[in-house]
């Protein structure tokens, strides 16, 4: 069982490339280069682990790292509930409705009207062989499997713009404004990876799912978030740049269509 939390306020990793293992999970953290104009870090990661599960939540701000500090302040103080609902037979019906019950709080979100900008916010449980996500704004979340990959599938979401949680929010709205879905995952080695936008947005990278996927396939985690903070270093990037990655093998098969079997 393992807790993690970090936001760039904390630590900016400004021209200082981080790699840190957390159990089977890998972080990468660039703050961005000092050369290309970047003064401070706004991306925020929590990370909750338990003995058959994952739970991330990865934000990238803006205006300042105030809205991801006080949505991961938000989920810290609940973690001995959300553990429950993760430990839980229904999963997957709780842990949904505990994250949107908390963003719905009424004083989260008085919270939120008086904080300093806002961030998007991409939250990923795991749990044995599926994966759930909800994505607020623009961050990515990438299943990497060589049956997927045959099939040209390798993001789960759709970067969304004009989404955030904190000052200006998308879920103070009417009808809240968000994506979702549950997957199975595959038979096998599966990749999972959740970036923010720095290492989409890099000049130069030009870095897509499949790009990501065929540098994943030849090389374990640590070294390919190497590989991309490296290349992210080279390429003199602005903008700060966060990702998790891992990989859960998976026994049973997948569901294949009834021709196939």
């Amino acid at each position: 069982m393992q807790t993690f939390s970090w936001t760039g306020d904390q630590h900016t990793f400004l021209d200082e490339p981080d790699v840190k293992q957390i159990e089977s999970l890998v972080l990468g953290r660039l703050g961005g280069m000092t050369q290309a104009g970047q003064t401070k870090n706004e991306d925020g990661v929590v990370l909750f682990i338990g003995e058959n599960w994952e739970f991330i939540l990865l934000m990238d701000a803006h205006h300042s790292a105030d809205s991801a500090r006080l949505v991961a302040e938000t989920f810290l103080q609940v973690e001995p509930e959300l553990r429950k609902a993760c430990d839980a037979a229904s999963a997957f019906g709780q842990v949904p409705a505990f994250v949107t019950d908390q963003l719905s709080q009424p004083s989260f979100m008085e919270a939120c009207r008086n904080v300093n900008g806002e961030t998007a916010c991409l939250f990923v449980f795991r749990k044995d062989a599926y994966v759930w996500w909800l994505s607020i704004g623009d961050c990515l979340f990438y299943l990497f499997h060589s049956e997927l990959a045959d099939m040209g599938e390798f993001e789960q979401n759709t970067r969304h713009f004009y989404e955030w949680i904190g000052q200006q929010n998308a879920w103070s709205l009417h009808v809240p404004s968000y994506t979702t879905g549950t997957r199975q995952l595959r038979k096998g080695k599966n990749q999972l990876f959740m970036t923010t936008d720095g290492l989409l947005e890099c000049p130069g990278l030009n870095m897509d799912g499949q790009k990501l996927y065929d540098l994943l396939s030849r090389m374990d985690d640590d070294a390919f978030v190497q590989r991309l903070l490296s290349d992210l270093e080279s390429h003199s990037v602005r903008d700060s740049s966060t990702f998790v990655c891992w990989t859960v093998d998976i026994a049973e098969e997948g569901l294949m269509p009834s021709d196939k079997l």
